[in-house]
């Protein structure tokens, strides 16, 4: 009975260990929601990735979600139908990502050293529609000393 409980102890840790190596293997599984309507955004993004990529969007043009998405209630709380296309303004969006997904990636990364990108931000800067960018006029010369005064 001795030799038995060792020997039962040890096929227990080997089990115990063996079933936590494989589940360390399984791949985390995706987020199961399933997102309607996604064109731009990957269809395999997680609602994490989602909502951050919103918020990042949201705060790049001084928005909230109801300026993209179709807003059905306020009461008792806000709710959006995130699948509509009802607005103008998401479908600009997705040009707009569209745009500087493209920017970044046939233009910027080539040339770029510091590995900085394009965002919503780089022009918007917390408004929907980027404000006018004047050049400032170039530094004017000293005015030359009058000789003889």
């Amino acid at each position: 009975m001795r030799r038995l409980v060792p020997l039962g102890l040890s096929v227990i840790l080997v089990f115990g260990c063996t079933a936590i190596s494989q589940q360390k293997s399984i791949p985390a599984s995706p987020d199961q929601l399933e997102f309607k309507n996604l064109k731009i955004l990957p269809p395999n993004i997680t609602h994490d990735e989602l909502i951050a990529t919103m918020r990042n969007i949201a705060r790049s043009l001084g928005t909230r979600c109801d300026h993209c998405h179709v807003q059905t209630a306020t009461e008792p709380r806000e709710i959006f139908d995130f699948p509509s296309d009802a607005k103008k303004e998401k479908n600009a969006a997705r040009t707009m990502l569209a745009m500087t997904r493209r920017m970044n990636a046939d233009y910027l990364s080539k040339v770029n050293e510091h590995g900085q990108m394009i965002t919503c931000a780089t022009c918007h800067r917390g408004k929907t529609v980027p404000e006018k960018w004047e050049p400032p006029a170039p530094p004017q010369p000293a005015p030359s000393p009058t000789p003889g005064r």
